[in-house]
């Protein structure tokens, strides 16, 4: 099962400059429910990757730094750099693609 992280640990990973992935979501949104279960999923199929769960509504400033338009999101960060945006995480393969492409 992926994590929930504090932005705290979010912050640690991009000092690190590490390789992972951090799905932000709401609490309120349905396809966030069904999307968080692909991502843990893929998370379990992926034990090397580091990935996370973070609640947009604590950290809106990150929606903004990284123009996060709509949830639930996935984002994949190389070397402590955000390089990539899925907003497509509908089946188990999108979600595994997105994140085996890391």
């Amino acid at each position: 099962m992926v994590d929930i992280w504090n932005k705290q640990q979010l912050m640690a990973q991009l000092d690190n400059r590490a390789d992972f992935a951090v799905y932000f979501f709401t609490p309120m949104c349905l396809g966030c429910q069904q999307a968080m279960k692909l991502v843990d999923l893929a998370g379990a199929a992926l034990p090397d990757l580091a990935i996370g769960k973070m609640d947009l509504n604590y950290v809106p400033e990150l929606a903004e730094k990284w123009a996060i338009t709509n949830v639930p999101v996935l984002l994949t960060f190389k070397d402590g750099e955000w390089i990539s945006t899925s907003y497509r995480l509908g089946n188990m393969i999108e979600v595994y693609d997105f994140l085996k492409a890391l």
